[in-house]
């Protein structure tokens, strides 16, 4: 997890919001304007640090998450193993939901590494073939002195 800096008053927005769910909320307990705390929380940092915080809840934990579903399966499997009664497409069903949810987890975290490499950016070289003194007045100085020089 990537470590986010916020500002102490920032931080008190975030956690009200985290816990009221509402703007309005955080603007009535902290005395602030609603446009106040609007604009803190569309601050990236902070957006990030309340989203960070919301997926590390609960079931919203990726790893929570994981071991519930390992337990699920595991069970479904004891289940089948001591009744002989079950059904192949349940528990194909169950691993193919794990499957799913993993490659979308690392799809994810691909777009994110991708997201905070920010921005590609393009870079565009021109070469320049003229004259070896340029075709602006200094090449064409530097040209009649040249032939003048000649004749």
């Amino acid at each position: 997890m990537n470590l986010v800096k916020l500002a102490p008053e920032n931080l008190e927005v975030a956690n009200s919001y985290l816990r009221d769910g509402s703007i309005q909320a955080v603007a009535n307990e902290l005395g602030l304007e609603i446009s106040a705390v609007s604009q803190i929380l569309n601050k990236r940092e902070v957006k990030s640090y309340i989203d960070s915080v919301y997926l590390d809840m609960g079931y919203r934990n990726r790893f929570r998450l994981g071991i519930t579903l390992d337990k699920i399966i595991e069970a479904k499997l004891a289940e089948a193993e001591d009744t002989q009664v079950y059904s192949n497409k349940d528990l194909a069903d169950l691993l193919l939901m794990a499957h799913k949810m993993r490659m979308d987890e690392m799809r994810a975290m691909t777009e994110l590494v991708k997201a905070e490499q920010g921005p590609v950016r393009n870079q565009t070289n021109v070469q320049i073939n003229e004259t070896p003194f340029g075709s602006g007045n200094y090449g064409k100085l530097m040209e009649k002195l040249l032939a003048s020089e000649i004749i």
